[in-house]
């Protein structure tokens, strides 16, 4: 009995949670990141956190329209905040599901029709994971060394 203790309190010891939202971070001048991702070309990665008070993480994709030409720039909101040109003319609706022009400092002509950014966050590549994961080869050989130890 004392050794099935020892091996649930490993097994929960080794649990951690998680909560990191994982995008797409390419330019459309990049193999398989243009209108459509390719996804054998492209991999997610791990999103800066958004710090106390910072709000909510999204995955960003910006349209940049020029004549027929568009350009596509895939990151994570946290990540273009930190560009000061890209910062200042964010839309202020920043929600999942959201496509909104880029904001202009001038007032008679407060939007830019030419530069759409899109929000989304409900699943990786466009997603938040949160959950608990559970490194199964450190319980698994812990909990082994456990009940090897409790046998003898």
């Amino acid at each position: 009995m004392t050794s099935l203790l020892y091996v649930f309190i490993v097994l929960f010891a080794t649990l951690t949670s998680g909560s990191a939202l994982q995008c797409y971070r390419c330019q459309s001048n990049q193999p398989g990141c243009g209108k459509e991702v390719n996804i054998r070309l492209q991999r997610w990665w791990t999103c800066p956190d958004t710090g106390e008070g910072g709000g909510e993480n999204f995955c960003v994709k910006v349209i940049k329209k020029r004549g027929s030409d568009e350009e596509y720039i895939r990151e994570c909101l946290m990540t273009l905040r930190h560009n000061t040109g890209i910062r200042e003319s964010l839309p202020t609706v920043q929600r999942h599901g959201y496509c909104e022009p880029a904001r202009n400092n001038n007032p008679r002509d407060p939007f830019n029709e030419n530069v759409i950014y899109c929000f989304c966050n409900d699943w990786n590549g466009c997603n938040t994971a949160s959950g608990i994961h559970i490194n199964i080869m450190l319980s698994s050989v812990i909990s082994s060394i456990v009940l090897f130890c409790s046998l003898w």
